[in-house]
């Protein structure tokens, strides 16, 4: 019989080994996506993170230009202006009350003129006589210098800073008050008409001193102090 011959050896040891390379291409591909998609989720992430840092800075510096601009112009702020304009119109207001107080003195040397404890205040002690014409109402024309001071001091001020008068007629041993508070009124609207702020302004009887004597009392006041 002719011999026969194989194309490879028939022994299990030998055989060789099936490989698919497909499913090993696979397994090496699936490891390089999930690096990069971790990649990405971190890059991601770390953006997330930058532009949440971004936005609490940026909110903060807002509030803080908020603040500022409404530290500048609160409602307050614009009435009263800052610290050193309200000083200055202090001082003015306590001028204007101090040339009062030397007018006084120069018009009516009888008259007790005191300076208060504090700047910016004044007691003025007078016969009523010294203002008024006889026993009426009118006020006599000599003091419309005096007047026109008065009326000036108690003219709206800026800033918050304001003079404020109290004008008391002496009650004491009078029995009839009606002429007192007629005279009062007449002297509260002889002011207001010359210029000074009514708000500013009281009259009053006063029982302390003897009859026939007025007192004038001027003090500087300011807004929230």
């Amino acid at each position: 019989m002719p011999e026969t011959h194989t194309s490879g050896s028939t022994e299990p040891d030998m055989a060789v080994p099936l490989r698919f390379g497909a499913s090993g291409d696979r397994g090496e591909g699936g490891e390089g996506a999930t690096l990069l998609y971790l990649g990405v989720f971190i890059l991601l992430l770390a953006f997330f993170i930058l532009l949440n840092s971004i936005s609490h800075f940026h909110d903060e510096k807002v509030g803080a230009v908020i603040r500022s601009v409404d530290d500048a112009f609160s409602t307050q702020a614009l009435l009263t202006g800052s610290p050193g304009d309200r000083q200055q119109a202090r001082r003015e207001a306590a001028r204007a009350v101090q040339d009062l107080g030397d007018l006084i003195r120069a018009e009516l040397p009888l008259a007790k003129v005191e300076a208060g404890t504090e700047t910016g205040t004044l007691h003025v002690t007078m016969p009523a006589s010294n203002l008024f014409a006889g026993d009426g109402l009118a006020i006599r024309p000599s003091q419309q210098g005096m007047m026109d001071r008065i009326a000036r001091a108690l003219e709206n001020r800026p800033r918050g800073v304001s003079v404020r008068a109290e004008f008391l007629f002496a009650t004491k041993g009078v029995e009839d008050t009606a002429p007192l508070v007629a005279r009062a009124g007449a002297l509260a609207r002889a002011v207001s008409a010359l210029g000074a702020n009514p708000a500013w302004l009281s009259v009053g009887l006063e029982k302390g001193m003897e009859a026939g004597q007025l007192r004038l009392l001027f003090r500087v006041h300011e807004e929230g102090a």
